[in-house]
Order: structure tokens, then sequence, then C-alpha cells
């Protein structure tokens, strides 16, 4: 009998540990979990949507508009009040600096602002973007709200502030009345660059700005900027990735 009792409590024990490892493997994945999470619950029921209404408030002709990489939702990932987000219709109103989420439902066209104060980070377009005051308070006082992060080693992070420059585009047509005036919004990309390089953030416009950073490459950074005029003029940003890179991989002694 007492045989009997150790055995059923044996396989009492071996089906609460299958059971434990069961759960352990198919949670194991916090993006996977959280996924789950969010489909079980309701999206609308979450914290994440109570922000206010997103309106566009401008009116542009062609492809130019105030959002990065596009004025259409494209998916990516965020952290909202200390919870992760994943696979989410994202877009990044740079000129205004906020992030805009599509809320799915009977009016599914409708963007919601996050409130930035709880929106510590976000990726778009495989691009990851912190709040620079959320993540980085030791930061320069100019360092406000959404910074693309791109790190390179354990000393030096380049920071980019997204932004586009809006001008008010006036169309006269003189029609039979009188003069008839339309006006339209366009965005032209304006960025700014700030290096984070061993604890100490510099502002970065121009080639004697990274030669005060980096003396020791001084030939070699004057080398980089004669031998990619063309890229610097038709993609900064690439130019400034490629630039930072290269100084990165002439600095042996870092500890990466």
């Amino acid at each position: 009998m007492k045989n009997y009792q150790n055995k059923s409590i044996f396989l009492i024990l071996f089906g609460l540990f299958l059971n434990i490892y069961a759960i352990h493997s198919q949670t194991s994945n916090s993006a996977s979990l959280y996924k789950w999470f969010d489909k079980s619950v309701g999206k609308q029921n979450l914290e994440l949507y109570n922000g206010p209404r997103h309106v566009n408030l401008y009116r542009t002709l062609d492809k130019s508009h105030s959002y990065y990489f596009s004025n259409n939702y494209s998916i990516g990932d965020l952290n909202y009040q200390g919870q992760n987000y994943y696979n989410l219709d994202l877009k990044y109103d740079i000129n205004n600096d906020i992030i805009v989420l599509r809320v799915n439902g009977e009016y599914d066209y409708l963007g919601m602002s996050l409130i930035k104060e709880k929106t510590a980070w976000f990726t778009l377009n495989n691009k990851k973007f912190i709040n620079i005051n959320f993540n980085n308070p030791a930061s320069p006082a100019y360092m406000t709200g959404y910074y693309q992060e791109i790190l390179f080693s354990k000393n030096i992070t380049l920071y980019i502030k997204h932004h586009k420059n809006r001008t008010k585009v006036i169309d006269t047509k003189v029609i039979s009345d009188g003069t008839n005036q339309n006006s339209s919004d366009e965005f032209k990309e304006k960025n700014e660059y700030v290096l984070k390089y061993k604890d100490a953030y510099y502002k970065i416009s121009s080639k004697s700005d990274v030669i005060e950073i980096f003396p020791e490459q001084k030939s070699e950074i004057k080398r980089y900027y004669n031998s990619n005029t063309q890229l610097e003029e038709f993609d900064k940003k690439v130019f400034i990735e490629n630039l930072i890179k290269e100084i990165n991989s002439l600095i042996p002694n870092e500890v990466n």
C-alpha cells in the first residue's frame, strides 16, 4: 500500500513537472508572450490606447510629408509605461516629434498620438529610437525627445535627431475676378547629429567637429571627407554613419 501511495505521489509530481516545463517552453520567448497577451486581452483595453487623436494639420503636394521614412503606417515595436508591445502600426511625425499609433477597429484609419513621457523607445524601418530624456537623464539640455540610437562600441554611440524644416508654398492663379491663392506645406530633411564618446556628448555638423573629437585620426577623417563628397550631399545620414563606423575601426584599443 505504501509503495502504491509513493508511486501515485511520484506520478502526480512528474505530471506537474511536465506542465511546468511545457509552460516555461511556451513562454520563454518574451515577445511571443506579449503578443499572446495583447491578443487575449484586446488591444483597445490596454493602457497603450489612452492618448489623444492624431490630426495631420499639413496640406502637402507630391511626396512631401512631415513623417520619418513614410507617411504610411509601418510595423514597429515600442516600450510604453514599461511594457513592450510588438507588431504595431506606427508612424513618426518628426516635425512635431510625435509617435502615432493606428487604432484598429471600426475606424482603423484613425491615429492616436502616444504620450512621450510614457514612451521609452520604439523601432521603425529596422531602426531604434529612444526617448533621450527617459533613457539618458545625463544628456545635455539641448537634447530632447526622440533620437535614433546607433551603437558602435561601448564608448561610441551616434544619435540622430530626425527633423524636417517646413516652408509654406503659395500657388497664385489669376482668375477672371481677381487672384486666388492656394498654399501648401513643403518639408525638407534637416537632421542633427550628436556623438557620445566616453560619456561626453558632441554635436557634429562639420569635418572640424569630428577632428576635434578624434585628433589622432585627423588624416583619415580628411581622406574620408574628400572621397565621399557625393555621398555627403546625397545622403548625409549614411555618410555620417559610415564615417563613425570607420573611426570606430581605427580605435583598436577601445573596449567594444
